[in-house]
């Protein structure tokens, strides 16, 4: 029997120092392409051409404050948006988008968990359909649906994010499943509507889960750079604009100055999951999120 033991943990302590040395090593790439995008970018045009992966001859950090006034790019005719701008759409989309997609995917999930209907469950596996579906075969219908309502170049297209559906949806239904009901039941008891007792009972035990979420969530939308290229020409996010800004670089190119840009761009996701990191951890398990 302690044979055995011995043999379990010696086997378990390869296993977890290979897997160590792996993960490691991947964290190790991501680390040093980050740490050369910051070094690219304090470096003159002529010096990251001549010398890409060698330390600057002479720190120019000022690319930084550069970057705000030369990384901008056209939205028809004279009009231009630079990287302030790009910043701020990328602040309105990700928060708008964030708080539509988690908000009703609350609200349904609980309908859906709580109150017992019919076709409640055609709603669960009809979510798992639109999940399966690929999105470019959806893309052309939703693009002429959402053309052909006027949605194009204006907020509204935000309300795309109120579907309800898709991983949030998943996640929460598996939540509201394993939660117990005895806290709400005394809510209806002492003669709360169920607006209350979802607001003051039901609410409250979600934030965990819906923290995460919102984390999860407002990094898919920020880099996001699909959605604003389709729908959002005239409001281009970080992704977009940093995208379109490389593609136009053909005459002169301003390399130090851009990597400053894509710099700039990943400093509020950074500040955002370093703030939240330990919440989402603490509902993160192996094969999913848990309540």
């Amino acid at each position: 029997m302690e044979r055995t033991l011995k043999k379990r943990s010696v086997s378990n302590r390869i296993v977890f120092m290979v897997a160590f040395v792996i993960f490691a090593a991947y964290a190790a790439t991501l680390f040093y392409a980050f740490l050369w995008a910051i070094i690219s970018a304090c470096k003159s045009n002529s010096d990251f051409v001549m010398h890409m992966f060698a330390m600057p001859e002479k720190w120019y950090p000022q690319n930084y404050l550069k970057a705000f006034t030369l990384l901008r790019v056209n939205i028809g005719g004279n009009q231009y948006v630079n990287l302030l701008g790009m910043l701020m759409n990328s602040v309105w989309i990700t928060v708008g988008g964030t708080v539509l997609s988690i908000t009703c995917a609350t609200t349904m999930t609980y309908v859906v968990c709580r109150y017992r209907f019919p076709g409640r469950k055609i709603i669960y596996f009809l979510n798992l359909i639109v999940m399966m579906l690929p999105i470019m075969g959806s893309l052309p219908a939703q693009y002429k649906f959402v053309s052909d309502i006027g949605f194009i170049n204006t907020p509204l297209i935000l309300l795309m994010y109120a579907g309800g559906f898709g991983l949030n949806f998943i996640v929460m239904y598996g939540f509201f499943k394993n939660l117990p009901w005895s806290y709400a039941e005394a809510c209806f008891i002492d003669g709360a509507s169920d607006l209350q007792t979802f607001i003051w009972v039901v609410v409250p035990m979600t934030m965990p889960i819906v923290t995460a979420l919102c984390v999860i969530s407002g990094i898919s939308i920020w880099n996001d750079y699909q959605t604003p290229m389709l729908y959002l020409k005239s409001f281009p996010n970080l992704a977009l604009g940093l995208y379109q800004f490389n593609s136009n670089m053909v005459y002169e190119a301003d390399y130090p100055t851009l990597f400053a840009g894509f710099v700039i761009s990943t400093i509020p996701i950074l500040i955002l999951f370093g703030l939240f990191s330990e919440t989402i951890m603490s509902n993160v398990t192996i094969g999913g999120l848990k309540g």
